[in-house]
């Protein structure tokens, strides 16, 4: 009597094949997601650029109006101060960043917030 032949090494390969399928799409996500990091912190660094260069221009239409010329004056020669920013405390951007480094960026639910355990865990399949 001939005992049941399983082919050890196509089962591997089989299964190694499955497996690099599931890696490859973790590596793309893991990919995709810094990608999305890097372009969160250069935006954060134009903003910061932004606020930092209208603070400046505003300095200088301040000084200019401090040796003499009027606002009216700057303004018919085309040169305005930036806009106040309104509504951005500076402390809502620490508080993002602090949230944004110590916990998982929330989602809408589609996601589970911890890993997987063996209870959710695909189940297995029986050979009747």
């Amino acid at each position: 009597m001939t005992q049941p032949h399983t082919n050890k090494r196509a089962a591997t390969a089989a299964a190694k094949n499955l497996l690099a399928a599931r890696v490859t799409l973790v590596e793309e996500l893991g990919e995709a997601l810094d990608a999305h990091t890097k372009a969160v912190t250069a935006a954060e660094q134009a903003q910061q650029q932004v606020e930092d260069t209208a603070d400046t221009a505003r300095k200088a239409f301040d000084a200019a109006k401090a040796g003499g010329w009027t606002a009216a004056e700057l303004n018919s020669t085309g040169l305005h101060p930036p806009a106040a920013l309104r509504g951005r405390p500076t402390t809502r951007r620490s508080a993002r960043n602090d949230a944004a480094n110590s916990a998982p960026p929330a989602t809408e639910g589609t996601y589970p917030a911890e890993p997987l355990g063996d209870d959710d865990a695909a189940p297995a399949t029986s050979a009747a």
